[in-house]
């Protein structure tokens, strides 16, 4: 932030029509231009060939294939949230419960973490056989675009919540620290594409498995899974138009290369 004042503006991963009063605010102190989504493609199909042939996700849309449309909730806590276990075991018997549809990420955690490795609830792969898949890697912008996903269960990251919010995702919020809780508090009570779940890791609280199943069937079925459905899908359409010909995030970088054409002048 202390070097905001040196510069001549701020280019972001955002569009204008998401988060237009809050920019202009800022650009009060720095001229500030949202450019995004910065990810979005064609068919959400890029990120499977930067990554190579070690890290395939045709599995999942094999599995994903098989599924029903609107039917299944993705889960995925990103790569540095780590949940403790007694939150892990909630999440797994509130996923058993409610007997949704699910592909979860579930990764070893990183050696840069001191932590012993997640375990499931004895009976859970056996009694979610017909129902969920494991995995430890996903093409997520891949699987979020994919048809049959309903909701996207969530640490809130901004990354996660663009792609999410560009491919017309609603979400259950899970954040765990810095602005994962900032972005929850936006995607539930601003945009309106998120329900709430998890807590800040800073609460200390653990969600009930009874909770967890409640807002699992919230998400996918009934009056607020439609809700946040149109939600999304208006926000989807307000991305597409943002990199559209002419849109607004087109028109900040064409604004962004004329100002350093002038200064380089």
């Amino acid at each position: 932030f202390k070097n905001l004042s040196k510069s001549f503006c701020v280019l972001v991963d955002s569009f204008e029509e998401l988060e237009h009063d809050y920019i202009n605010y800022l650009s009060k102190f720095v001229i500030v231009r949202p450019v995004g989504p910065l990810f979005k493609t064609p068919k959400a199909t890029g990120a499977r060939d930067i990554r190579g042939d070690f890290m395939k996700s045709d599995d999942c849309m094999e599995w994903l294939n098989s599924r029903a449309p609107a039917s299944v909730v993705y889960i995925s806590f990103g790569s540095l949230v780590y949940l403790p276990q007694q939150q892990i075991t909630e999440i797994a018997y509130g996923l058993l419960n409610s007997h949704v549809s699910f592909l979860w990420v579930f990764k070893p955690p990183s050696k840069e973490f001191d932590v012993q490795p997640h375990v499931l609830p004895d009976g859970f792969l056996e009694g979610t056989r017909e129902k969920g898949k494991m995995v430890e890697w996903s093409s997520q912008e891949e699987v979020l675009a994919h048809p049959s996903v309903a909701c996207f269960l969530t640490h809130c990251g901004w990354n996660s919540s663009m792609e999410a919010l560009t491919l017309g995702v609603p979400m259950l919020t899970f954040p765990a620290w810095g602005d994962q809780v900032t972005n929850a508090k936006f995607l539930v009570d601003v945009f309106g594409v998120g329900i709430k779940l998890g807590y800040g890791q800073s609460e200390n609280k653990v969600v009930s498995r009874d909770e967890v199943k409640k807002r699992l069937l919230e998400a996918t079925v009934g009056p607020k899974a439609e809700e946040l459905k149109q939600n999304a899908f208006k926000w989807k359409k307000a991305a597409e138009a943002a990199v559209a010909a002419g849109g607004s995030s087109v028109r900040n970088l064409d604004a962004f290369m004329g100002n350093i054409k002038t200064r380089g002048a």
